[in-house]
């Protein structure tokens, strides 16, 4: 199996789990946000309702623009595509998956970094001890109403910069004609497939 195989296959497993988040979030978005506003009828308010809304609604946000790339719907200058010729038009899908690749595999360092796990395992998983030693908060921040660990919520960004990374890299090898292109390669059923 090759590497442009494998990437293609981790690409969609990735993208079969990350439809169902998004599902999940949608609904929980949904539910939330309904409950809310029926009960604000009869002059009740869920404080924590709202704020898990948001977050749910930034969660959303970043695997959605993850499996967007990976559909190849992402915002793009396709004007560009269609004046230049095919050659050309390759070349440049192929920059802006290699970018793509970059930005992802750079954010995950940082938020490596950010999370610092070697260090919190160095540190017994002593949190108190943790943030003595690296002057790192980040698993005692708590969201404001719910006051619940915020780490949970950031732990967004690490998935996002992961399936980033596979995604680009699925579509660079599609572009580098490593592995053929599905028709549709996020499962989204695309009316019409961009190129």
């Amino acid at each position: 199996m090759t590497i442009g195989r494998i990437l293609y296959r981790i690409s969609a497993g990735l993208a079969w789990v990350e439809r169902l988040m998004l599902r999940c979030l949608m609904l929980v978005i949904a539910t939330f946000v309904l409950l809310n506003v029926l009960l604000r009828l009869f002059g009740i308010t869920i404080a924590w309702a709202d704020e898990l809304a948001v977050y749910c609604m930034i969660m959303s946000g970043f695997v959605g623009a993850s499996l967007m790339l990976r559909a190849r719907i992402d915002p793009a200058v396709l004007l560009v595509h269609e004046v230049v010729p095919a050659p050309v038009a390759r070349g440049l899908r192929m920059l802006v998956s290699a970018l793509s690749a970059g930005f992802g595999i750079t954010l995950f360092a940082l938020c490596w970094r950010w999370f610092d796990p070697a260090a919190l395992m160095q540190a017994g998983f002593d949190v108190p001890t943790f943030e003595v030693e690296t002057f790192n908060f980040i698993y005692t921040d708590t969201t404001p109403v719910m006051a619940m660990p915020a780490y949970w919520f950031y732990l967004i960004m690490p998935w996002f910069a992961l399936t980033l990374s596979v995604h680009a890299l699925a579509n660079l090898a599609e572009d580098a004609g490593l592995v053929a292109r599905d028709i549709d390669p996020a499962g989204l059923d695309l009316q019409e497939a961009p190129l």
